[in-house]
């Protein structure tokens, strides 16, 4: 029941993700703003998400994963109202910033729980389900928020993630357990932190499974940044439309994510990891060629990154369960955090570079994917198979 608890605030949490994308233009409109400043509510959360990660994750390895969890989601909560009820872009940026802040303790504090009761083939199996978790809200939030944008308007989509919010942090006030027991738990030390996150660097395995997650991921980022532009305003689809079609997106996500959970069964994570680098270059290159050769339409946009995204399933879980297996339980939550922190930190830097593009934005975005995702299999090569296998 603890886990299922867990499962729900990570997905109230990832409904902030894209649950306002349909809303971009509109956003733009009422708030008397540029499309391009709007596109910045999506690095704002990034960057966010990504430093914020660094305090909650020793914060967690010290005072436990049940208080760190419940004090992220009602920020959380706070800030999404903060953003529904902003009157111009920069409250709602700053609403965005501590939204993220929020949000980013249940997908620390989560991952960590689950090293906390898992270990080897049993975390890799038990980080698919959490991978799955993740996607769903991602999955039918757009569709979610065009329907509240075309019934009221751009500020419910926020009003709904509060309120998700709010009745998952009501059900787990009973029901969620710590994880972490008081004698595994490490005081705050800076500089100890500090030292244990250059030693985290240094570890082969960690940082080659990391930077893999971290490379391969930000294909969604650099899409969900450039999309609203694209798909709306350039190829003229309703937000409903979008609003499916960026359902159908985090799908293949999910099916990459529960493929993964029953090849760990019987197949080298390694080749699984390779495999899905393999297809997120695929996914990229498409992409690049459907916007050279003028053939673009929406449909071959979104199987361009269908492709890349079902790759993405198959790395995210196994590399975190990787990267985490490097490091001893009572650190768990540091690792956790440096790796989302680099993970997030490129989606920010990608997502940042792709706001600031407006010429042939469809071809942009897919050199953006293709770079990311050829770096994402060139650091598997080159860095996890050459050294992990000597234990990081």
């Amino acid at each position: 029941s603890s886990l299922a608890v867990l499962f729900a605030m990570m997905f109230s949490s990832q409904l902030a993700l894209t649950i306002f994308l349909p809303a971009v233009p509109d956003i733009a409109r009422d708030l008397e703003t540029t499309l391009g400043r709007t596109q910045l509510i999506i690095p704002a959360y990034l960057i966010a998400f990504a430093f914020m990660q660094l305090i909650v994750g020793p914060l967690s390895d010290r005072f436990g994963r049940r208080p760190v969890i419940m004090g992220g989601v009602a920020l959380f909560m706070l800030a999404s109202l903060a953003c529904a009820f902003a009157t111009d872009i920069w409250q709602l940026l700053g609403g965005r910033f501590f939204q993220a802040a929020g949000a980013c303790a249940s997908i620390v504090v989560g991952r960590a729980t689950v090293r906390d009761t898992n270990d080897g083939k049993a975390a890799a199996q038990a980080m698919s389900y959490v991978a799955i978790s993740l996607g769903v809200g991602p999955a039918i939030a757009p569709l979610i928020g065009a329907e509240l944008v075309e019934t009221f308007n751009w500020r419910a989509t926020f009003l709904a993630t509060a309120f998700a919010s709010g009745l998952s942090l009501l059900v787990a006030i009973p029901v969620l357990r710590e994880t972490l027991p008081k004698h595994a738990r490490e005081r705050i030390d800076v500089f100890q932190l500090i030292r244990g996150y250059m030693a985290l660097f240094r570890r082969a395995g960690f940082m080659g499974y990391s930077l893999t997650i971290s490379f391969q991921s930000a294909i969604f980022q650099v899409f969900m940044t450039a999309a609203p532009i694209v798909l709306i305003s350039q190829l003229g689809i309703t937000p409903k439309l979008f609003g499916l079609y960026l359902m159908i997106i985090p799908i293949a996500f999910i099916t990459g994510s529960f493929v993964s959970g029953r090849l760990v069964r019987f197949m080298p994570i390694d080749l699984i990891v390779g495999t899905g680098c393999t297809m997120g270059v695929l996914g990229g290159v498409l992409q690049v060629g459907l916007a050279l050769s003028g053939l673009a339409t929406p449909t071959l946009i979104v199987v361009a990154i269908l492709i890349s995204n079902f790759g993405t399933g198959l790395v995210l879980a196994n590399c975190y369960a990787q990267a985490l297996n490097t490091v001893p339980p009572s650190f768990a939550g540091a690792a956790s955090a440096l790796g989302g922190c680099l993970h997030m930190g490129w989606a920010f830097v990608m997502s940042l570079i792709v706001a600031n593009l407006h010429h042939n934005l469809s071809l942009q975005m897919g050199m953006a994917q293709m770079a990311t995702t050829v770096l994402s299999l060139t650091v598997f090569v080159l860095v996890v198979r050459t050294y992990g296998r000597r234990g990081g």
